[in-house]
């Protein structure tokens, strides 16, 4: 099969079949509790997520260049200093990951039982 055969197969391959879900049009239009248990969560893996992020970027930063060496209680510190601000970005920089997870969260929990 060349190049051109494999680009004419149709779009519904037997192989990828997908089960009958129901439509997601109404997801966007989901009301979302912030008070929610479900949201606290989706804010706390928001959370993680930012944390992570902002790890990775501080890993990237030179720091051999310095006139004193890190010790552990600053590494440490700096640790911490990251939580806490990955928790605030979560709450306040805007990041609409935790209302994302939530929509889909709770269209998924609402799902009929077979179609899962």
């Amino acid at each position: 099969m060349n190049l051109l055969d494999a680009a004419s197969l149709p779009l519904e391959n037997q192989r990828f079949n997908m089960p009958n879900l129901p439509s997601a049009k109404g997801l966007s239009t989901t009301k979302i509790d912030k008070g929610s248990d479900l949201y606290k969560a989706c804010e706390d893996f928001q959370s993680i997520f930012i944390k992570q992020m902002l790890d990775t970027m501080r890993k990237t930063v030179d720091k051999s260049g310095g006139m004193v060496e890190q010790n552990q209680g600053e590494k440490v510190f700096e640790d911490m200093l990251y939580d806490e601000y990955s928790k605030k970005m979560s709450k306040s920089a805007g990041f609409d990951l935790a209302d994302n997870i939530y929509r889909q969260m709770t269209y998924l929990q609402n799902l009929p039982k077979a179609a899962i």
